[in-house]
């Protein structure tokens, strides 16, 4: 949000500098991203969190200076009061709205205006927050817009099909035109407002092109709605399309404001384009939208912040921030005003007097308590994820992160069916259309796109996928995967193997690789794997004797497995503490065999009675015999 000092103060006396201005508006919580001078201008830009859509008008950060200063605010003055204004004419206009998608529209229309260029003060305001001036009526709607808070669109009334407008939502795949000549093809449930055969606007997002202000326009209907957060959310992002009229729906317009913005904004069409009111006032709602009170507890306020503020200095701040505050006994009363939509519960009134009270004059103190013994029920242990990430880096991995959602494409190319996949309603493109049941595809994905860069690419990613086909079966895990397009089979397993080793499991990791056209691919539900993980560890002292150590070479039949034969070799005495195959050429194998006794020194003699006795088994057993 972009705020020139000048414009700012036409609503509030400032005695600040602008460097200080700054620093304190960002302590309130409007963090200041830069301050430049611009034609001999202070312009402030400005990062305003979602729960403030109020200062997403110049009037809402005046407000927040009056605040800071103990200054009062000057609303502008209007020249013609719309309350008394007698229209001599009236035009017909018949609309039709759901309270339900559209819950305030306010309007009225003005005839005989004149569309032209605005004078010089106006567009150079405009300009100094990068708006383009376009024409004095679709300016003063932006203008009022950004001194306001409250989005509005005029249309042209002659435009309108037989002056009807009808609010309503799409059912998806209608086209339209913008105001600024761009089509579109509207998604389902946005909410638009059409005459008797078109679509003339798409709400709280863009006006219709066909019902646009230009330079032929003599009769016009002023429109300042309320539109629901959601839908128009859901369509600005179906749509990618953002507007500042979007970004304040989007957050929560000032549903009490409507009728003040309109008679801003007509007052200045009567002195900037002509023209006179044609219509009454449209005001159609189905409930009131007024301030509302809170109950602010002193003894509560003072136990949440920690420290205790004055009374008299409490209520000073309440009544800086309009809220105007009302004692009785221990308890403050609040009316909240309609522009402050954040401010719902006792604690949020809590928070307005620690943000105005400067959280910088709270003391300097230790937290005290009791270190919890017991783990919380969402509680994680990154440590574990940490220890698992280190091994894949040792053994020569890069951890990537990648998107959530995943195309239908990628499913089908990992044979995953979409339909048992859960999709989300209001995708960005259809290449974020699906909610990811695996990381196989992304790492596949990012294995292709590297290979023209490196010969070795080994990557890795530990992230949640989403299983289930429905809202009602949906559930989220853990999942590591990893791929390679030089490591083979067994280096693979033997990561695996690592991993499972440091986590206290004993289980088979074959079935959790898998050969892929790109390279070897491994895929584990990392969240079973730490339900099963154990920290008991099992110490063994060390030997006090030294071992015998013999490499074995034996003629084995190709069809027997080296596993079966090293299993076998170990079963026949406790002393054989390591067998590891070393070599294979054809029907040979080597074998490395580590001997050891923890009570006593054996001799090579003592380790020949243990080789004869397991030679003779592998003979009988896999018809196996030493290399002579």
């Amino acid at each position: 949000m972009l705020a020139p000092l000048s414009w700012l103060k036409e609503y509030v006396d400032i005695t600040l500098t602008p460097s200080v201005l700054g620093e304190r508006l960002t302590e309130v919580g409007l963090g200041v991203e830069k301050i430049e001078k611009v034609d001999g201008d202070v312009i402030f830009d400005l990062e305003i969190t979602p729960n403030r859509p109020d200062c997403l008008s110049i009037l809402g950060i005046a407000r927040e200076i009056a605040a800071i200063e103990g200054k009062k605010i000057k609303y502008p003055k209007l020249k013609n009061d719309l309350e008394k204004i007698k229209a001599k004419k009236i035009l017909p206009l018949t609309i039709e709205t759901d309270h339900k998608i559209n819950p305030r529209f306010t309007g009225i229309i003005i005839d005989g205006v004149k569309v032209e260029e605005s004078p010089e003060w106006l567009k150079e305001k405009l300009l100094k927050i990068n708006q383009r001036p376009i024409n004095n009526i679709v300016d003063i709607t932006n203008y009022v817009m950004l001194e306001l808070g409250n989005p509005i669109h005029a249309f042209d009334y002659d435009k309108i099909k037989d002056h009807i407008m009808q609010v309503k939502l799409t059912r998806g795949g209608e086209p339209f035109k913008s105001v600024d000549g761009l089509n579109y093809r509207l998604p389902k449930d946005a909410v638009i407002i059409t005459d008797s055969e078109k679509i003339i606007d798409l709400c709280g997002i863009k006006g219709g092109y066909n019902s646009g202000t230009f330079d032929s326009t003599k009769t016009i209907f002023i429109r300042v709605p309320v539109e629901v957060s959601l839908l128009t959310r859901r369509s600005s992002q179906a749509l990618g399309l953002r507007s500042e009229a979007s970004s304040i729906f989007e957050r929560g317009v000032n549903a009490g404001g409507t009728i003040d913005a309109l008679k801003r904004c007509v007052d200045l069409i009567l002195e900037l384009a002509g023209g006179e009111v044609a219509s009454k006032i449209y005001d159609l709602k189905n409930q009131e939208f007024n301030p509302w009170k809170i109950k602010l507890r002193i003894e509560k306020l003072n136990k949440i912040l920690g420290i205790e503020i004055k009374e008299t200095e409490i209520l000073n701040i309440l009544e800086r921030l309009n809220l105007k505050p009302k004692k009785s006994t221990e308890i403050i009363t609040v009316t909240v005003p309609t522009y402050r939509n954040d401010l719902k519960i006792e604690e949020d009134i809590i928070e307005e007097v620690a943000r105005l009270y400067g959280y910088n004059k709270f003391p300097k103190t230790l937290p005290f308590g009791e270190v919890p013994i017991t783990e919380i029920p969402y509680f994680k242990n990154y440590k574990i994820d940490e220890k698992v990430k280190n091994i894949l880096k040792s053994c020569g991995f890069s951890e990537i992160y990648t998107y959530s959602l995943i195309s239908e494409k990628a499913l089908e190319e990992t044979e995953i069916s979409p339909e048992k996949t859960l999709r989300i309603d209001n995708p960005v493109s259809l290449e974020y259309e699906y909610l990811r049941p695996t990381l196989k595809s992304n790492l596949i994905k990012a294995l292709i796109q590297n290979k023209p860069n490196f010969d070795e690419i080994n990557l890795f990613e530990l992230g949640k996928v989403y299983l289930g086909k429905n809202i009602d079966d949906a559930k989220e895990e853990y999942y590591l995967s990893g791929i390679s397009n030089k490591k083979n089979y067994y280096e693979i397993k033997g990561i695996i193997e690592i991993i499972l080793f440091e986590l206290g499991i004993d289980e088979d990791v074959n079935k959790n690789i898998e050969v892929v056209d790109e390279g070897i691919l491994f895929e584990l539900n990392y969240s079973k794997l730490l339900e099963k993980m154990t920290n008991k560890k099992l110490f063994k002292q060390l030997p006090k004797y030294p071992p015998v150590i013999e490499d074995i070479a034996l003629i084995v039949p190709n069809e027997i497995k080296t596993g079966d034969i090293i299993d076998e070799v170990k079963k026949q005495s406790e002393v054989i503490k390591q067998v590891a195959l070393l070599d294979e050429f054809g029907e040979t194998r080597t074998f490395h065999i580590v001997y050891q006794d923890m009570q006593k020194n054996l001799t090579r003699d003592d380790a020949f009675k243990i080789r004869d006795k397991f030679l003779k088994v592998l003979k009988e057993k896999f018809d196996a015999e030493i290399k002579k």
